[in-house]
């Protein structure tokens, strides 16, 4: 596994585009960012109206935004993996050490990770159903509040978590 993650996590051509043109880093953290105001700003909104925040909005308007998130969360894995893959051009560390090393990145993947296992929760236990009608004032299933409220808290641990990768440790000590 050491060698096929050696092999696949370093990719030269990334690392070319950010060492010669000094605005792809920068370009690529602005694209995270929107893709971060997407997806969190969206799905943010969907969790605190099944919550109860808001209560005077229908689920409808607010479910046909949810594309808008899944944009952005598209756009936040495609630069997150030039970050990974491209890191070598900015400190020359392999980016096997910075994922085995690096407590922060491994808890934001397992954050990620959780937060589309709760989104197959969503899904499989009908609760998507059950809050596709929600009118104005009506409250959500107590399951789908719970649901709503371990996706906030896990996609707000993986912007906390994202924001402390610097300051984690990059190799074996």
């Amino acid at each position: 596994m050491e060698t096929f993650l050696r092999y696949w996590l370093r990719w030269p051509v990334v690392e070319t585009v950010f060492k010669t043109y000094a605005w792809s880093w920068p370009l690529c953290e602005t694209l995270h960012f929107v893709g971060l105001i997407l997806l969190i700003g969206i799905v943010g909104m969907f969790d605190l109206r099944l919550l109860g925040i808001a209560k005077g909005l229908p689920i409808a308007p607010l479910r046909r935004l949810l594309p808008w998130g899944v944009f952005g969360f598209i756009l936040c894995v495609m630069t997150g993996l030039m970050f990974v893959t491209g890191i070598y051009a900015n400190v020359e560390i392999h980016p096997y050490y910075i994922l085995v090393n690096n407590i922060y990145l491994q808890l934001k993947l397992l954050f990620i990770a959780l937060a589309g296992l709760n989104l197959l929760a969503f899904y499989v236990t009908g609760m998507a159903r059950a809050v596709d009608n929600l009118g104005a004032g009506a409250d959500a299933p107590p399951l789908a509040k719970f649901i709503a409220g371990t996706s906030l808290t896990l996609w707000l641990g993986v912007i906390y978590v994202g924001r402390l990768i610097v300051w984690g440790r990059f190799t074996p000590e």
